[in-house]
């Protein structure tokens, strides 16, 4: 938990979920841009599975990062017999998961009744409807906001007593609309991300600091920010075997073990760079000609302020595939599943300026300022 201003005039709390490093993102990013324009408002980030009881939460994680890594298929099946009704209102089994959440957040929504906020606002589903239960039964006087940080808007973000919705596409509004929320209550703004994303930097000087050959052009290689997935060293391999001219450089995050496997690959230190977590990733994405990632809502849309082309890599089903479909239909990235299909499509694209040049100008055209949007609205709320 982190506070970033204390004030006299607003008190807005921000709360994530780590399930995955988009949704913690998304909360800072608010926070920061809402604290760099109203000194005065209090700004508390709250990540919830803190308050939870130590083996859900290790469940809960752990169950995420097994179904996104070893059994994909499973995940992805779970995600969609899970994503009903598409109706308004609740079915029996949504009410028998909301009253077994209700016991493992207790702490959570003791925390919120003992805090006197005035906007409560969510980047993950799972707060949402403990806040709005909460304001519902009149034991919460706060205002409620969800923000949805995938393009396709999954049933368990559907939540009663939420006062505005902020989703990324307009299609996603059309899904709220059909469980019964009032449009005015919607707005398409993007996914957030943090506002040193949409800030310039000098080109030759990021080279030069991260100390990357001048004369190469870069891809930008990663397989997840807080757990790796995918054959992130085999892809990285056959880039550099297939794609003589260019440099790669992985952003290999907290993982030790992909650092050192990287660090033993022959090409290291001249065309294969593996960096260790860093809060600076903008500026890599900044000055490569391409990124290969996997479709992450957060890192998608980081990728969409820069105007950055992808190529995004083998979609778990689910939201990874709703992301990654949605890019791809609007040229904004490709899709490949294998190394192989990687390699090649890499390949391709380094070699045909104007492709890359398509994939860059209709991301520049998807990207929305979902920062700015919901810091004016929190701003509106609290009168600041």
């Amino acid at each position: 938990m982190t506070r970033t201003h204390l004030s006299s005039r607003g008190r807005v709390l921000l709360v994530s979920c780590a399930v995955g490093a988009g949704h913690n993102q998304a909360a800072r990013a608010i926070a920061t841009a809402l604290a760099a324009a109203c000194p005065e408002v209090d700004v508390e980030v709250l990540e919830m599975l803190s308050l939870t009881p130590r083996v859900f939460r290790a469940c809960y994680v752990g169950g995420f990062i097994v179904g996104m890594t070893r059994v994909p298929w499973v995940y992805g099946a779970c995600f969609k017999l899970t994503n009903r009704p598409q109706r308004p209102g609740r079915s029996v089994w949504e009410r028998v998961r909301l009253s077994m959440e209700r016991v493992v957040l207790g702490r959570f929504a003791e925390h919120l009744l003992r805090r006197d906020v005035d906007v409560v606002v969510c980047t993950h589903f799972l707060p949402a409807g403990v806040v709005g239960r909460l304001i519902l039964s009149g034991r919460l006087g706060t205002r409620h906001m969800v923000v949805v940080t995938d393009i396709d808007v999954h049933r368990w973000w559907y939540s009663e007593g939420v006062d505005h919705w902020f989703v990324p596409t307009p299609d996603g509004g059309g899904q709220l609309q059909r469980w019964g929320i009032d449009p005015g209550k919607i707005t398409a703004s993007g996914i957030p991300v943090h506002p040193k994303w949409t800030s310039s930097v000098d080109p030759a000087k990021v080279l030069a600091d991260w100390r990357l050959p001048p004369d190469m052009p870069v891809v930008l290689l990663s397989g997840g920010a807080q757990f790796t997935c995918g054959p992130v060293v085999k892809i990285a391999g056959k880039i550099l075997a297939t794609c003589k001219n260019v440099c790669v450089v992985v952003l290999a995050g907290r993982n030790k073990k992909l650092l050192a496997s990287l660090t033993a690959l022959p090409e290291s230190g001249s065309r294969l760079f593996g960096m260790g977590y860093t809060d600076r990733v903008h500026e890599l994405v900044s000055i490569c000609s391409l990124v290969v990632t996997k479709p992450g809502g957060v890192i998608t849309a980081e990728c969409l302020s820069k105007g950055a082309p992808m190529v995004l890599i083998s979609p778990v089903p689910g939201q990874e595939s709703g992301n990654a479909e949605y890019l791809l239909r609007e040229g904004a990235a490709v899709i490949s599943r294998t190394v192989d299909e990687i390699a090649s499509e890499v390949a391709r694209l380094m070699g045909d300026p104007h492709a890359r040049a398509d994939l860059a100008a209709n991301a520049r055209r998807l990207y929305r300022p979902a920062t700015q949007t919901i810091v004016a609205r929190i701003r509106a709320v609290v009168g600041a």
